[in-house]
């Protein structure tokens, strides 16, 4: 299994989008970024200034970079005044000095998806896009979200919940179960383990925390439901390829694993049922800003869904679902963009 890192940038790197038609933005970023104190910055007052945070330091910072370079180039498109922030530790002094109107954020993972950039954006009172701090922190720690699916009767799989330091040798359920770390996002560090597999559970690494949730494993369909300002926009079904076993980094973000299959092929009243249970999932998360992607497996023998994640900053690449599922209602990228702009907002 291929291993993410997280890296820690002492200072941010900056780039002016705006006098570019489009741009390829890591190359970009690599070529031209520059501390904030060597910036030069000419900004247009007839344009909303809109600075696009990606990059960062998170495991995921591959897949930022790939769904800040669609946000960016829409965001020209529309006709905005755009500068591109590769998120370090100084974030919160950059904003200070650039004083946008609004921060588009392009992050994932830690850091940008957990509640932290926002909590610097609300003492800023600078509008951002997505939800707030407590519902970010929420959605992407996969032990509180567990319990708070279940206490408000969201079908999610059986689960416990195991630490480095509880020193367990052998499986901590029966076969076959789900090993995922709490505070990833992409399917980073995510393991099947199958009756037939040779897996000593003794030799976990935790390499991406010191505690996982282990989860029942439930063989079912993989369904995905986009949520624009909470309302439910379609579903999309994902068949993997290539004896792929689940919908993992390299089915998320390389072509020619997977197949989606649009609007997901299930009956009328399934495909009903899983648009509520979305919209209802973010209303218990408070969710309800921006563009959100609630995952499913859903168990036909059953009739019965169970949700394996709410995203609250879901993948905006090329190959990123929640741009395909609202274009059913005829909405394109740029205007999802857009749409997703207008909502931003900061928390009183």
């Amino acid at each position: 299994m291929k291993k993410f890192n997280t890296i820690y940038f002492a200072k941010s790197k900056i780039v002016d989008c705006s006098f570019k038609d489009s741009i390829i933005l890591d190359e970009y970023v690599e070529k031209n970024g520059q501390e904030i104190d060597q910036l030069k910055l000419k900004i247009a007052s007839d344009k909303k200034f809109v600075v696009v945070v990606g990059g960062g330091m998170s495991a995921e910072r591959e897949v930022s970079f790939m769904s800040s370079n669609g946000i960016v180039n829409s965001l020209l498109e529309l006709g905005h005044f755009v500068v591109f922030a590769d998120m370090g530790a100084d974030i919160a002094y950059v904003l200070q000095k650039l004083k946008p109107d609004v921060v588009f954020n392009g992050l994932h993972g830690t850091y940008g998806e957990d509640g932290c950039l926002q909590g610097v954006l609300n003492i800023l009172r600078i509008p951002y896009t997505g939800p707030g701090v407590l519902a970010s922190a929420i959605a992407l720690n996969k032990k509180k979200s567990h319990f708070i699916c279940k206490a408000n009767g969201i079908n999610v799989a059986e689960a416990i919940f195991v630490r480095k330091s509880d020193n367990i040798k052998t499986d901590p359920m029966p076969r076959p179960y789900v090993i995922k770390p709490l505070l990833q996002g992409s399917s980073i560090g995510v393991e099947i383990i199958f009756e037939e597999d040779d897996f000593t559970f003794e030799n976990y690494g935790f390499e991406y925390g010191d505690e996982i949730i282990v989860e029942q494993y439930i063989r079912g369909r993989e369904v995905q439901v986009a949520v624009l300002n909470g309302v439910a926009m379609g579903a999309l079904e994902i068949k993997l390829l290539k004896n792929k076993r689940f919908n993992d980094y390299e089915v998320k973000y390389r072509p020619g694993f997977s197949q989606h299959l649009l609007p997901a092929p299930l009956p009328a009243s399934a495909y009903n049922k899983i648009l509520e249970i979305s919209e209802y999932a973010c209303r218990v998360f408070d969710c309800n800003s921006g563009i959100m992607r609630v995952d499913f497996i859903y168990d036909e023998k059953e009739d019965k869904f169970y949700l394996l994640e709410a995203n609250t900053l879901p993948g905006m690449t090329s190959m990123s679902m929640c741009p395909e599922i609202v274009a059913l209602k005829g909405i394109s990228y740029v205007g999802l963009v857009d749409q997703i702009l207008e909502s931003a907002q900061f928390e009183k």
